[in-house]
């Protein structure tokens, strides 16, 4: 009887142990998934007129984000991020306005994006300039940029999030799994304006189709 007794004790804390090593492993899995938005504000110039927004851009091209070339997360001496972006690698597809001979069909141009994304043991963080979604890797864009004026080699998307237009559906499975994320949503994380909504129109119906 004795024994009996310590079989079952024995039984029941191997029960309880495989139950807590599932219920953690379920909440590793869900922290995995858990995605934070963290959304920084500055002062960026709204663009309420395509024909501006057009002509004013320096570069112009129709291309699919190739890789990421290298993600910035500048810290504290706390370990809290203060300054981020990510140098891109963009593969053009098209050429529709540039003033670099270099840039043609098949080359590649790096665009240093507004946001970034960093994993965690809460899950993925994503930092945006005022709501700056970042591009998805293989996904076509109508892309309005403008030069730094710090390194002649790198892009920088026109108007903060303006000129990052989807030509598709983007794929929102890669880093945002949340049911409700729509094109505006991956693109601009917060209410879509008139006037954003506008230039996407305006865009489209220009270089859409070319």
């Amino acid at each position: 009887m004795k024994r009996r007794n310590i079989f079952l004790a024995i039984s029941l804390i191997t029960i309880i142990a495989i139950s807590s090593i599932g219920l953690l492993n379920n909440k590793d899995e869900k922290a995995h998934d858990r995605v934070k938005y963290i959304n920084s504000s500055a002062k960026i110039i709204s663009y309420s007129d395509f024909n501006n927004f057009d002509t004013t851009a320096e570069l112009i091209i129709k291309g699919a984000k190739d890789r990421v070339i290298e993600t910035i997360l500048d810290k504290d001496s706390m370990g809290d991020v203060i300054s981020y972006g990510t140098k891109s690698a963009i593969k053009v597809n098209k050429v529709f306005k540039t003033n670099n001979e270099n840039i043609t069909e098949g080359s590649e141009v790096v665009i240093q994006e507004n946001g970034a994304t960093e994993k965690t043991e809460d899950g993925i963080a994503i930092y945006g300039v005022e709501g700056y979604q970042m591009m998805n890797e293989n996904e076509e864009y109508l892309l309005f940029l403008d030069k730094s004026l710090t390194d002649p080699n790198i892009y920088f998307v026109k108007g903060v999030y303006y000129g990052k237009v989807p030509l598709e559906e983007p794929n929102k499975s890669k880093i945002q799994n949340i049911n409700e994320a729509n094109s505006f949503d991956l693109q601009y994380k917060g209410e879509p304006t008139d006037k954003l909504k506008q230039i996407f129109k305006d865009a489209l119906n220009k270089y859409g189709d070319k």
